[in-house]
């Protein structure tokens, strides 16, 4: 009967660890980069391998509210980039969930920096609904460009909202969802500002890119993360 008791442990005991630090982990799944890739050989240690090279967002400069601004500003900065609509009250609705996570969530936040593109018009350098206030972010961490429509055109299609070759279906809903670009200037998500579980996403999103690839330098090898983290 002991020997019973004491095999039935031994079998139990790594089963119930096992379990344990299952259930108290997350496996951390690499958060993707979207658009086309390339890849190179490059040195190691003297040995050859392949990298592989991720679309980026190119420079550009655009109208601000005081004269010329260039994206050279955003350079080694996470940002989230959203493309304003005419309808700026149709925008604050469309940044709800945002706006609502910025209120009780603030310090999730602090650390971005964030784009937005407005149509550019006769007007809208003079008045228009500033989302940075809107939304309660810093001013020194917000750019506001004004584009026109050939412009937006071209950002959306070979910046931001750019598909790899082949790729069947596009990962955004809309030419409106926010765009998360990482430090490296590589777009990494696409969430719709509209509903909280997209924010939600986002924000672990961010937080998994800065604990692993700014902190491990981009290795390709992941380790489990708390819960939390």
């Amino acid at each position: 009967m002991r020997k019973g008791i004491t095999l039935l442990t031994v079998l139990l005991l790594p089963i119930t660890i096992y379990l344990i630090f299952a259930i108290s982990t997350i496996h951390y799944v690499p958060v993707p980069h979207y658009g086309p890739r390339t890849t190179r050989v490059v040195m190691e240690d003297g040995r050859s391998r392949t990298d592989t090279v991720y679309h980026t967002i190119g420079a550009f400069a655009y109208k601000g509210k005081n004269g010329l601004v260039k994206s050279d500003t955003l350079r080694n900065h996470m940002y989230l980039a959203l493309f304003v609509q005419t309808d700026s009250l149709k925008n604050s609705y469309n940044c709800a969930a945002l706006k609502a996570y910025a209120n009780f969530n603030k310090e999730d936040l602090d650390t971005l920096h964030f784009v937005f593109f407005y149509p550019l018009s006769k007007d809208s350098l003079k008045s228009y609904v500033d989302l940075a206030d809107t939304l309660k972010f810093k001013k020194n961490h917000c750019l506001t460009f004004f584009i026109d429509n050939n412009d937006r055109d071209y950002l959306c299609k070979e910046y931001y909202f750019k598909t790899r070759p082949g790729e069947k279906k596009t990962p955004w809903k809309s030419n409106m969802d926010l765009v998360l670009i990482d430090t490296k200037g590589c777009v990494r998500g696409y969430y719709d500002a509209r509903y909280a579980p997209e924010i939600s996403r986002m924000v672990e999103d961010i937080k998994h890119i800065k604990f692993h690839d700014e902190a491990a330098g981009m290795e390709k090898k992941y380790t489990p993360v708390k819960k939390g983290s």
